[in-house]
């Protein structure tokens, strides 16, 4: 017991009691995986491919301790092994039973001498020695959790220099990044908190030049939490503008709040707030009829039949202007005449549909937006493994047609004169 408390300083980790009557000795012990074996469990364990590969286990130097709980009988060490019992909440229940099973082996190999320090160095060296051993994906959070809290007492025991006031801090007034440099609270404090009150919250980051690096976690470990709402606020709004392809603001009055787009159907968006609107008009969402900035197809189609069978026209002629619905006719016949050209004279890229026009050359096309490889006959996909292939399927309109009109394209070659006398012969 004496040795064990010499190692085990921390009460927390090594606590025994004596009985008065019988002087026997009961207690525990919280052993912690040796660092390079926690490498190695944790390298297994994201190899098992069942959702724990998720977490970021790159930091993962530290597993949460197993406790060791024993009790020593009068005639320990002997004739009676001490009575133990095992909890850790990343072993499963049959990982621990196996890992006693493996303690009673040293029993009987040592029997007479004191194991409990022989179960601490196995608990501590040589899990690996067992291959079934692994962690339980079920306790990826507490792992997580308890090695972010072990790694950050073991920093705030060392001395750091600041990397922007460049004077030795301890750990405890340090935060390491997750770019890993480290820079004293107080100065990275005032130097984002100087950035948020300006609006420059794109330039939050680390401020070693050349390192861009910035997330939550480093921003709540050092801002009070108004400074991150502040933060969080005016990166929303910078999001959104940036990038109304995904997102939009609300439009109802006083919101002030945006929502994303819709994946399936681009026009709807919404609202954090929970209202849904319509991006183009801006007004609340209304499914698959025509908005004002649509609604020129249904106009036109309205304006054509009234043409035809003048019922209506004089009503639409007063509520568009005649001016207006005469320009919009002209305007969409001359843009149809130019889609058929266009479709007549080039054919669709399969993948982004942008029109290619063949000036010379055979039939096995390239897109110049996507570089998809096509054919300019059918318009269908081909194969880079064997980009001829598609040519030489009987049967079809491309069959032997890869080369079909690359003479046309040539300027005609006119016919020798045998009486040339500049010819070589």
């Amino acid at each position: 017991m004496s040795a064990l408390a010499a190692i085990y300083v921390d009460s927390s980790e090594f606590a025994y009691t004596t009985d008065k009557d019988s002087r026997l000795f009961s207690g525990s012990v919280a052993v912690e995986v040796d660092t390079s074996v926690c490498e190695s469990l944790v390298k297994a364990a994201t190899r098992v491919g069942s959702g724990i590969e998720a977490i970021d286990w790159s930091s993962v130097k530290y597993l949460p301790p197993i406790q060791l709980s024993f009790s020593l009988p009068a005639l320990y060490p002997l004739v009676d092994a001490p009575q133990i019992s095992l909890s850790c909440c990343w072993l499963s229940a049959e990982a621990l039973e196996r890992i006693a099973g493996r303690m009673t082996e040293i029993w009987h190999i040592e029997q007479g001498m004191c194991v409990l320090d022989s179960y601490v160095s196995m608990l501590r060296y040589d899990l690996l020695t067992m291959d079934t051993i692994k962690i339980d994906t079920a306790a990826v959070q507490d792992v997580v959790a308890y090695n972010a809290s072990r790694r950050r007492e073991l920093f705030e025991l060392q001395t750091f220099t600041c990397l922007i006031c460049m004077e030795q801090q301890s750990g405890k007034h340090c935060v390491e990044l997750a770019c890993s440099h480290v820079h004293c609270v107080e100065c990275l404090r005032g130097y984002w908190s100087m950035l948020i009150d300006e609006g420059s919250v794109w330039l939050v980051q680390c401020p070693i030049p050349g390192c861009q690096v910035s997330k939550a976690d480093d921003l709540s470990r050092v801002l009070s939490p108004e400074q991150v709402q502040r933060y969080t606020m005016l990166s929303d709004q910078r999001r959104v503008d940036m990038d109304s392809s995904h997102f939009a603001w609300c439009p109802r009055e006083g919101c002030g709040k945006w929502g994303a787009r819709d994946t399936t159907n681009n026009k709807l968006c919404i609202c954090t707030c929970g209202y849904a609107f319509c991006v183009c008009c801006r007004r609340v969402w209304h499914g698959t009829s025509y908005c004002a900035i649509d609604s020129r197809i249904k106009v036109m189609e309205e304006y054509r039949r009234a043409l035809e069978d003048g019922v209506g026209l004089a009503e639409l002629e007063r509520q568009y202007g005649k001016d207006v619905l005469e320009g919009m006719l002209e305007k969409e016949e001359a843009e149809g005449e130019s889609e058929k050209f266009i479709a007549a004279m080039s054919q669709a890229c399969p993948t982004c549909s942008v029109r290619i026009v063949k000036a010379y050359g055979c039939n096995h096309m390239k897109c110049t937006q996507c570089n998809t490889h096509f054919c300019y006959i059918c318009g269908a996909r081909i194969g880079l493994s064997d980009p001829l292939g598609h040519f030489r399927l009987a049967g079809t309109a491309c069959y032997m047609m890869l080369l079909e009109g690359v003479l046309g394209d040539q300027e005609p070659v006119a016919e020798a004169d045998p009486l040339d006398e500049n010819l070589p012969f």
